[in-house]
């Protein structure tokens, strides 16, 4: 069902928002057992994330939209402030102006961010607000548990990359018997890059980020793929990553006139004392 956001309705979503604890950034690490599971709260982000809403913001702070959108969709957001402080921005009541019809919360959410070079990523439990740059870095660090039981690899991967929301993916030309290993390795809060090297390492294959994905591969073409250098950043990103650091504009600096010189006094010689008047 249609609804077009009220800026009376972003200011009752801006107090709610305001409710959300500083700890939601420690989300309790994703599990990954031998059981079968039911729907996830991964699964559930997932589904939300393909609602179809329509939405118009009209120079609303970014905090009660998010607020909003997240009291539409039954998503979580949570604004990761310690990295963008370091960063100098990303202020909450930065405006938002957008008007959107029958689109999907993830281009939506894209769409909002985009207006200040911030991205998401979706944990277990909540949808981080951050730099597309720390996004993907807290993406491959969220913390899992692994209980693992003579599990095939491939099914391992597969139940992993549910909980945690993440593009695990196994070359399908790899040989049948490193498909077919069973995988037996527990694992207490650790990073989710890790726990895929891990894994990859029982099967006596490789593992390597490529972009958002890890890719599970031979040794050999696990070299091949860290040797060749990732796309280049557009050339006004400053940082070499393509991801321009979210500082607010600041005002041009004044430079000062330099002093009056009648008296013709040349650099560096010290300028006789005025006179006084008779």
């Amino acid at each position: 069902m249609r609804s077009i956001l009220t800026g009376v309705n972003c200011t009752v979503a801006a107090l709610a928002w305001l409710a959300v604890p500083v700890l939601a950034l420690m989300a309790a690490p994703a599990s990954t057992d031998t059981k079968p599971a039911g729907e996830t709260a991964g699964d559930k982000n997932r589904k939300a994330m393909e609602q179809t809403i329509s939405i118009e913001f009209q120079e609303q702070p970014l905090q009660a939209v998010l607020a909003q959108l997240g009291e539409q969709s039954k998503l979580k957001f949570v604004m990761d402030r310690a990295t963008l402080n370091q960063l100098g921005g990303a202020d909450p009541d930065l405006p938002i102006t957008i008007k959107l019809q029958d689109v999907k919360v993830r281009s939506a959410l894209r769409s909002i961010l985009g207006q200040y070079n911030l991205g998401y990523v979706m944990m277990e439990d909540s949808v981080l607000i951050t730099t597309e740059e720390m996004a993907l870095y807290r993406q491959m660090r969220q913390r899992v548990n692994l209980d693992l039981d003579e599990v095939p690899l491939p099914t391992a991967l597969k139940q992993l990359a549910r909980n945690t929301n993440t593009n695990l993916v196994l070359d399908p030309r790899v040989g049948k018997d490193a498909k077919t290993t069973a995988v037996t390795l527990q694992l207490e809060d650790v990073p989710l890059e890790t726990a895929v090297r891990l894994m990859a390492e029982v099967a006596g294959l490789k593992s390597v980020r490529v972009g958002n994905v890890l890719f599970v591969t031979t040794e050999s073409r696990a070299d091949k793929l860290r040797a060749e250098p990732e796309s280049t950043p557009p050339p006004n990103s400053p940082n070499g990553s393509g991801i321009e650091k979210v500082i607010p504009p600041q005002p041009p600096m004044a430079v000062p006139a330099p002093p009056a010189n009648p008296a013709g006094v040349a650099p560096g010689e010290v300028p006789p004392p005025a006179r006084e008047k008779p």
